[in-house]
This record gives C-alpha cells, structure tokens and sequence, in this order.
C-alpha cells in the first residue's frame, strides 16, 4: 500500500490495475475493485496498513471492465457492501450485457476470464454526475465517457486530486490517452480527456500505472495538446 496524501492510498494487490482506497468521515471507500481473483489480496493488503474490510462502506466501480469490477463479487461474498457505478454501465457488471470494444479487447478479456471465472454483481446503485456520495461528501462524481459508454472519475477539488479510472493510463511512466482500439468511442474519449485538462491537478491516479503526484494538471494539458 502507498500512501498518496492524506485519507487517500494505492492499493497494490490487484497488481496490474490501480484499486484506490479513500477514507472519508463514514467509513472507507474503494475505487475498483481489481480483478476477478484480487478480493483477498486486497483484504489483506488492507488488514496489514491498519485497516479493516468491516470499514469498507462502499465501492465505486469507474467502469465495467473485468480488471476494474472483477474483484467486486468477490468482496460482496465476504460482507454486504454497496456498489457504486453510471448506469450505462450496470448491465455489464451484472453480467446482463458486454461493453462494446476492438476484438483485440475482446479477445484478451475472453482468455483472461477463462483463467480468471468472472462474476457478476447483481445489486449496483447506478450514480450520476453531480451526485454526492454520503461518505465521500469532499469528492466530485465525473462523467468520463469513450473508454466505456459509462466510465466515471472522481475529483477532489480542494486537495487537486483525480482518480480517472481508465480515461487515462500511465502505463511505464508515460502519460497517455486510451488508444482507439480499447474505446468503445474513440472521439467521445478524446473529448472527456479535454475536459479533464481543464481540471485544477495536482495528483493523478490512473487505474494502470504510477500515480503522478506533483504537475498531474499541466502532464494532462500535454496530452490535450497532442490531440488538437
């Protein structure tokens, strides 16, 4: 676990996917939820930075990719909690449709979820933009559309923090926008990653790769300038 500011940490269990736990006035939140088969690692991860999975109030899901909500079954089996996510995407995580996307995406899921049994969730609370979630009142739910129809961020405006899901990656080190062949729309995302720029960052987490800690606003405005 690494500890990004205060009341905010990076969960490293899920090991290629960024899983984010934030502690509010309520209780604990998580944004996502790893992969199918990473509800222990993140269960002891937690219990070993001094924090117990009973304090976990909520989850909040940024899209339905399978290495981003996967681990969400896995979680509710242990213990009731609630699940947050934009209704354009609750049919997938309720295994009641599929995210369109580029058959490469297609094909890597399908391998991934034979080794790795997908279950779905079956109660998700659908949230929207502009809502407020009761244990989190500090933090922004943002639309942030391309990658999937429903992919949403999470801003805190006083502290200059987004957690952006998959609406950007950070892959190696390198700052980027999701490329073509993994969005369902490819100019929808390029136009959430504008709006994103306009954002005052100062700490980034992407759901893959390190979390910028320092300038995250003026790295996002680059890649702005790269899509223009």
């Amino acid at each position: 676990m690494q500890r990004i500011r205060k009341g905010l940490y990076l969960l490293e269990s899920a090991r290629v996917v960024n899983c984010y736990l934030i502690e509010g006035p309520y209780g604990l939140t998580l944004f996502d939820a790893g992969q199918p088969l990473s509800a222990p690692g993140l269960i002891e991860e937690l219990e070993n930075n001094g924090f117990g999975f009973k304090d976990v109030d909520q989850i909040v899901l940024s899209h339905a990719h399978f290495d981003h909500s996967g681990g969400a079954r896995g979680l509710l089996e242990r213990r009731r909690i609630k699940v947050y996510a934009h209704p354009d995407d609750i049919p997938a995580i309720q295994g009641k449709g599929r995210v369109p996307r580029g058959w490469i995406m297609r094909l890597r899921e399908l391998l991934l979820r034979l080794k790795c049994p997908y279950k779905p969730v079956d109660n998700v609370i659908p949230i929207e933009q502009g809502e407020t979630l009761r244990c989190l009142p500090q933090w922004q739910v943002l639309r942030a559309p391309g990658h999937t129809a429903g992919s949403i961020a999470l801003y805190h405006p006083t502290d200059k923090v987004l957690l952006c899901g998959d609406a950007l990656n950070n892959r190696e080190g390198r700052l980027r926008a999701p490329a073509e062949r993994n969005c369902e729309d490819a100019v929808l995302a390029r136009e959430t990653v504008r709006r994103l720029g306009i954002l005052d960052l100062e700490v980034l987490g992407c759901g893959h790769g390190p979390v910028i800690r320092t300038s995250a606003g003026l790295r996002v405005q680059e890649i702005v300038s790269a899509l223009t």
